[in-house]
């Protein structure tokens, strides 16, 4: 429900609620353990209190794969001038970053073209028979959310590495043209090249964001199946 990409499709929310339910009443009638008919109400509680808390840390997994790739968008929209720039994303109807919207998009269809869906759902149903509803034990520390955010954050960068080092590259050169010469309008100038420099190169660079994202999805895997 709460998980990119399928959170950003133009879903009615009572769709989306139904779809878990489905998927958690498959899972839950391939597996036969009937230890949950002996938990007290306490324990029953404090059960499902872990598995609410497994339910957002996928989410979070699945969010931070995202926003890394939105985050880089919004560096290149800083760096080209174009921070001002907003556009409406199509799913969350709010406003997003230029460049953001675009890989986030971008990543979405890569997401379900290379079959990112079947393998979640693959590993949550091999998990809930590993581990059946009721009985899973979160013992995920901090230390390994924070190596996973810094992974997927690093892997977003990289999507974006040709656009944000050409720029620099522009704004170290246009410095020294402005200190040459201080006639020179360096702001207009530097506007108008990076505009050009930055559509330039993230379309000779878009090949970079199909393995990010192949790699960003193995990353949330992988956390993922870390969790227990």
């Amino acid at each position: 429900m709460i998980a990119p990409p399928m959170s950003q499709l133009r879903v009615p929310v009572r769709v989306r609620v139904l779809i878990a339910l489905s998927l958690a009443a498959c899972m839950a009638d391939a597996n036969s353990s009937t230890e949950l008919l002996t938990l007290s109400n306490g324990d029953l509680v404090l059960a499902a209190c872990v598995e609410l808390m497994f339910g957002l840390a996928l989410a979070f997994a699945l969010q931070a794969m995202f926003a890394s790739l939105s985050f880089a968008g919004r560096v290149i929209d800083v760096q080209a001038g174009f921070g001002l720039a907003m556009v409406i994303d199509p799913g969350s109807r709010q406003q997003a970053p230029l460049f953001g919207t675009i890989f986030m998009l971008v990543a979405g269809v890569i997401f379900f073209s290379s079959n990112g869906l079947s393998s979640l759902l693959r590993l949550l149903a091999t998990l809930s028979r590993l581990f059946p509803p009721g009985l899973l034990v979160f013992n995920v520390g901090p230390q390994e959310i924070i190596e996973y955010f810094g992974t997927v954050m690093g892997l977003g960068l990289a999507a974006a590495s040709a656009v944000i080092l050409s720029l620099f590259l522009i704004d170290v050169s246009i410095a020294f043209l402005s200190r040459t010469l201080p006639q020179m309008n360096a702001l207009m100038l530097g506007l108008q090249v990076k505009t050009v420099v930055t559509l330039v190169v993230a379309s000779m660079s878009l090949g970079l964001i199909a393995p990010v994202t192949l790699r960003l999805l193995d990353s949330a895997l992988r956390f993922v199946s870390s969790l227990e």
